[in-house]
């Protein structure tokens, strides 16, 4: 029998975890039946009112939700072999090429497009269609479905899931996973840690990354896709794709009216949708999109789409802006808005762009800070150092939005539920040398950029607003 360290808690980890679970779907359950929303079901043939980017989850059904999938992590780990833990995440590579093929060939569309999506389509019939051999086909398909992403009907026939449905087109899912080149990244992560030369491995730019040595270049990211347009619109794309699924929690989880008759500056902007938003919202507010001269085109064709009212296009202009240069808009009416920029950046980069903000602001300024805010992934194991705050129960009946604190042998980050953005800092790391950060190092980075922290307010969703000011203002 292992031993267990005498500072755990009496508490067995098992019980506490189910207790957590009960909890949790107990809620979920609960909060369903209140606010009226349709049974959770991976065999729906329409995506649930939960998978939409515009849907309120209300508190109690996003800490629900959130607790459960921590939980349901963690007893995974509890419960699972270790030598299955580790054959499993070493294979999980295929797990994209598996996904990247069934979508990238058209086998997703097919099976999204069938007549009789209750009972697929057989291998055979996609043999017959892409000229793929059937059996190869089989083992791609049964691995993707034991993954959740395809359901099995009969023997060699599949049918999509729910969670298979982000990926059909026009889908946020679909936009990202169409972006080339994350397992290139990948697989060259470890060259860029373990450079022969120190100073590349203890590098900070751009130029010195996982990203350089996959696609040999000595290109940056950007530098590469204004020579392509193509793979700028695609990548531009996914990122708006990233921005759309929790612009609804930013909409609606900040106080954006006391910004009512100010000036909002998006810088690096991009598309545009953010602030298309917050014009529909703030009639009395002005609008600035800045990014480089090659997006710019991409928002002015946006605001043509998304905006018919001449009078919200009139409070929206669109202005070529790098933010490593000094900021032109100066003075106490402007709100700067850093709209998931500064993880793209490490931390000389990211001072220098606050610091153009920190230059130009006045006594009035706002700086706010979209970004993630990284808990450490500490786990208590004993009641007296368990988190102290919210528990689920608290938040029935609320609509203002509370994080819950994470119970005993539950990580503070909630584990399973922070792997998306712990992924995409690896990622940021590999393609820019950028990192996410915890909240002490948001603090020093921005008191470094001569600003200080207002307040944080967190969100629904894997980012929070870090609103700052001036120092000496």
């Amino acid at each position: 029998m292992g031993k267990i360290p005498h500072q755990f808690s009496a508490v067995d980890e098992l019980d506490a975890l189910q207790n957590s679970l009960n909890q949790a779907l107990n809620a979920v359950r609960d909060e369903l039946d209140v606010h009226r929303l349709p049974k959770l079901s991976n065999f729906a043939l329409e995506p649930h009112p939960l998978d939409e980017p515009t849907f309120i989850c209300p508190p109690r059904l996003y800490e629900a939700r959130r607790l459960a999938l921590a939980t349901i992590g963690q007893l995974k780990s509890l419960l699972q072999r270790p030598y299955d833990k580790v054959v499993e995440q070493s294979t999980a590579v295929y797990q994209t090429a598996c996904l990247d093929l069934v979508v990238k060939t058209g086998i997703l569309d097919k099976l999204a497009e069938s007549e009789d999506c209750a009972s697929g389509l057989s291998v055979l019939t996609l043999q017959n269609e892409f000229d793929m051999d059937s059996m190869k086909m089989t083992t791609v398909l049964r691995y993707l479905a034991a993954q959740g992403w395809l359901r099995e009907t009969t023997e060699g026939a599949f049918t999509l899931t729910r969670p298979a449905l982000e990926l059909r087109h026009g889908r946020n899912g679909r936009k990202w996973i169409m972006t080339e080149g994350k397992p290139k990244v990948a697989m060259a992560l470890m060259q860029q840690l373990s450079h022969p030369n120190r100073a590349w491995r203890y590098s900070r730019q751009a130029d010195q990354t996982a990203y350089q040595i996959a696609f040999n270049t000595d290109m940056t990211l950007f530098a590469w896709l204004k020579q392509r347009p193509d793979e700028l619109r695609q990548w531009a794309s996914s990122v708006q794709s990233l921005g759309d699924s929790h612009s609804c929690s930013i909409l609606n989880d900040f106080q954006w009216e006391k910004f009512a008759k100010r000036t909002l500056v998006d810088v690096g902007g991009g598309q545009g949708n953010m602030t298309i938003s917050l014009a529909e919202m703030l009639p009395e507010a002005t609008f600035v999109i800045q990014d480089l001269e090659e997006v710019i085109p991409l928002a002015e064709q946006n605001i043509r789409n998304r905006l018919q009212d001449p009078a919200i296009i009139s409070r929206i202009s669109v202005e070529v802006h790098d933010f490593f240069d000094p900021q032109p808009r100066i003075g106490d009416e402007y709100v700067f808005m850093l709209r998931h920029i500064l993880h793209d950046w490490p931390d000389h980069a990211c001072v220098k762009i606050l610091a153009n903000l920190a230059v130009a602001g006045g006594i009035k300024s706002k700086i706010l800070i979209v970004d993630a805010v990284i808990a450490p992934c500490v786990t208590s194991t004993t009641q007296s150092k368990a988190n102290h705050g919210p528990v689920i129960d608290d938040l029935r009946g609320i609509s203002e939005y509370r994080p819950l604190a994470a119970p005993l042998y539950i990580p503070g980050n909630f584990g399973a539920c922070a792997v998306m953005p712990l992924a995409l800092g690896v990622h940021m790391m590999g393609v820019f040398n950028a990192l996410e950060r915890t909240m002490n190092e948001w603090t020093r980075l921005i008191n470094e950029a001569g600003l200080r922290i207002v307040t944080v307010h967190a969100l629904r969703g894997m980012v929070s607003i870090i609103e700052c000011e001036v120092i000496g203002c």
